[in-house]
């Protein structure tokens, strides 16, 4: 069990990092992207985002069913950063995806907005998510 809650440590603090960089560096810069270079700029994003995003969500999510499965309890550590995990895939899902989709269209500004409290959101669900998974150790 210890391996399995060590795969998804790293994996959740991972998704911190990379949250922790998106909110700093990648969204406040979008908008010193030109209109010309917006649409290119924007697919290059979304496609290298989605694979750095992806990988780190199959880990965390193989690391919680392998802990489920190794362990003999539920415990309040595997709950709350199933939850966390599970809150951080559906605001990505419900509201990011679509807030991204509007934007590779028409970079407005209150969509841009609108994806950075998102994406606090989730990064605050990733931290808690982390947080539990390491308290587990």
């Amino acid at each position: 069990m210890h391996d399995a809650i060590i795969l998804t440590v790293a994996a959740s603090w991972y998704l911190v990092g990379l949250g922790l960089t998106v909110g700093l560096v990648t969204y406040p810069a979008f908008s010193l992207v030109g209109e010309e270079q917006w649409p290119p700029f924007h697919r290059h994003h979304s496609t290298r985002i989605s694979f750095a995003v992806g990988v780190a969500w199959i880990a965390q999510a193989a690391g919680l069913l392998w802990w489920l499965a190794a362990s003999p309890r539920l415990s309040g550590e595997w709950i709350v950063c199933g939850a966390a995990a599970a809150l951080a895939v559906l605001l990505t899902g419900v509201f990011a995806v679509g807030l991204h989709n509007r934007l590779s269209i028409n970079r407005q500004p209150a969509h841009l907005r609108r994806l950075l409290v998102v994406h606090v959101a989730r990064t605050v669900a990733w931290i808690i998510s982390a947080a539990a998974a390491l308290a587990a150790l």
